[in-house]
């Protein structure tokens, strides 16, 4: 049920896409032509959903496919897209680094953590243990 489940939310996702841009674009940029554009990039992000990869992962990647559709948008555009496209394209790719410079800066106050100068005096072959053993 879970394979049916995914494919129909990711056909979805690619109906609304496709329906959302050919209101947004210039109307020599028709459904038709934006369909297949996006179609690649749906197909592998499901893909990727029904190989469950981590969370992190999959934004990533989603912000990638969704820029390089934005790319083969503005090639295949018979006139020029607006700037606003531009930074729709970018944007997925932002927040996907935004997301991984703040769990990367989370996780590093975790594993920073100053070692007590007693605890090393009492390590056998630290230079503070040498002052206590006697001479032979």
């Amino acid at each position: 049920m879970r394979y049916l489940d995914g494919a129909v939310m990711f056909f979805s996702l690619w109906l609304l896409a496709s329906m959302l841009l050919d209101a947004l674009t210039p109307p020599e940029l028709t459904f038709y032509m934006i369909g297949p554009a996006i179609a690649p990039a749906v197909l592998v992000a499901g893909f990727l959903y029904w190989l469950r990869i981590p969370p992190v992962d999959f934004a990533v990647v989603f912000g990638t496919l969704w820029m390089v559709s934005e790319m083969v948008l503005e090639m295949i555009s018979p006139k020029a897209l607006s700037p606003l496209m531009a930074v729709l394209a970018v944007a997925p790719l932002l927040l996907a680094g935004i997301l991984v410079h703040v769990r990367q800066w989370r996780q590093s106050d975790r594993r920073v953590r100053p070692v007590a100068s007693a605890s090393i005096k009492s390590l056998p072959n630290s230079p503070g243990s040498i002052a206590t053993r006697r001479p032979l």
